[in-house]
């Protein structure tokens, strides 16, 4: 018989729960797309459903428990895919009416890494179109909601990746994060969300990138331990992507370190129960004996903007005018942005991309000040799903800027960024906090991120009785 509330459990405690033969695959598939039934479409949290796909692979996987010969830690563990990534012979919308009927013919690496290593794979989950906005919505899908409270956005664009963690109907997903679309969906759910350094987790088949190198692939968690358990599989260097090669392992062996913080970047500020959570995270990594110092921003934020504005735009353009009827299928704020690409100079771009090599250098040589940063995902939690950006943020008028403000540096630079929960806000709303190191030091942003996990566990944290 199967043992109860399987859906409560990480991947990890499942994974041990199978090599003691307590459960099969078979019955935490099931249960899974049970909670994936109950659900949807509320929540719509996925755009499509590989049922048939999905008992295949766990039928497989219980034959191979039952054999005595489970590939690994993942196998027979139910796992979802955002719908920007390709996963061979299942729909790669991209979040677009352009794609609907695009079938992808082959697996992104980490998708193959995932079917090598056993992992079920339940389906593809929403995003917003070309994965460009901060919540996800799309003519495609309709509107995504955040499990903790269905009124509210999980963000985006990994929001039905979160949505599927944080309703307990996989304990992992895959995303991307091009500008905080992990950490930012991730800390509005409570969640683990990590924006690995460049080339940490290889990449090579799938759509082309709306702004250069800024995208990585995202893991959504909800412990620390599943995080590890994940680029235990996903990790490590492939030939076909040379920027996963010569990076140090994941190991960190370092004492005290130098962490900066901050909660606002000039006059824009955070909600004061961000601050708090920030506050009492700090405080825990300077009772460990850390030198932890309030700081500026290492970067210039309104350069930022222009730079990613026109990187993006630009990907936008390129994206829509390679597929026939863009005028007429893309939302509103994404047709903007194509116009807007479509009036830019190749001139225009090139100075973009030197203005980004000088904000690399310039940012990466002010950071050097420290070994870590601890900040805001995002400076307020989840707002109303319809709305572009919460209405105030930390007391000013909110935009979809200000909301995005601590992330996207971290993708320019191609460094690591670590979400995990902080302390909720007082009407229980999630909210994350963010551990950024320099490119291929992961293994210091996950072992500072386990001394906040151990002083204030959140694993145990589920969204209100009434989505249970």
């Amino acid at each position: 018989m199967s043992e109860p509330n399987l859906w409560r459990n990480d991947a990890t405690e499942l994974s041990r729960l199978l090599d003691a033969s307590r459960v099969t695959p078979e019955e935490i598939l099931e249960e899974s797309l049970t909670r994936l039934n109950r659900f949807e479409p509320a929540l719509n949290a996925f755009y499509h459903v590989d049922q048939d796909g999905a008992r295949r692979a766990a039928a497989e996987a219980t034959r191979r428990q039952k054999a005595g010969h489970r590939l690994g830690p993942l196998d027979g563990i139910p796992v979802s895919i955002k719908d920007n990534l390709f996963v061979r012979g299942l729909p790669a919308s991209w979040g677009s009416l352009l794609l609907k009927s695009n079938i992808a013919d082959r697996d992104d690496i980490c998708v193959e890494r995932l079917r090598n290593a056993g992992a079920v794979i339940v389906g593809k989950t929403t995003t917003p179109e070309f994965a460009l906005m901060g919540r996800t919505e799309s003519l495609l899908a309709g509107v995504t909601r955040n499990p903790w409270d269905a009124r509210l956005t999980p963000g985006g664009s990994s929001g039905g990746a979160v949505a599927s963690v944080a309703a307990g109907v996989t304990p992992l997903a895959i995303g991307t994060d091009a500008g905080g679309s992990t950490r930012m969906p991730a800390s509005y759910t409570g969640l683990v969300g990590l924006r690995p350094s460049n080339g940490r987790v290889p990449r090579r088949y799938g759509f082309l990138p709306m702004a250069l190198d800024f995208q990585a692939i995202g893991l959504i968690c909800r412990t620390l331990d599943d995080l590890k358990l994940m680029l235990s599989v996903m990790a490590g260097p492939d030939p076909r992507d040379p920027a996963s090669a010569n990076l140090p392992s994941l190991a960190s062996t370092r004492g005290k370190i130098r962490v900066g913080w901050l909660t606002h970047i000039g006059d824009e500020t955070s909600d004061p129960d961000v601050i708090t959570a920030l506050e009492e995270a700090r405080d825990v990594l300077a009772t460990d004996g850390h030198s932890v110092a309030e700081c500026a921003p290492p970067f210039d934020i309104g350069e930022l903007r222009a730079i990613w504005d026109c990187l993006t735009h630009v990907g936008a353009a390129r994206a829509a005018i390679a597929l026939k009827g863009w005028e007429e299928s893309l939302t509103p704020q994404i047709a903007g942005f194509v116009k807007s690409g479509l009036a830019s100079t190749a001139v225009d771009y090139a100075r973009a991309i030197d203005r980004l090599q000088v904000f690399r250098a310039e940012t990466a040589a002010r950071a050097s000040d420290f070994d870590a940063f601890l900040l805001p995902s995002a400076p307020s939690p989840a707002w109303p799903a319809e709305a572009q950006a919460p209405s105030t943020i930390g007391g000013l008028p909110g935009t979809v800027a200000t909301q995005g403000m601590f992330c996207a540096w971290v993708n320019a630079l191609g460094y690591c960024g670590l979400n995990v929960p902080g302390k909720p806000h007082s009407d229980g709303r999630p909210i994350g906090v963010q551990l950024v190191v320099r490119r291929g030091d992961d293994g210091l942003a996950i072992a500072l991120a386990d001394r906040l996990e151990k002083a204030n566990p959140w694993r145990d944290r589920w969204p209100p009785i009434s989505y249970q």
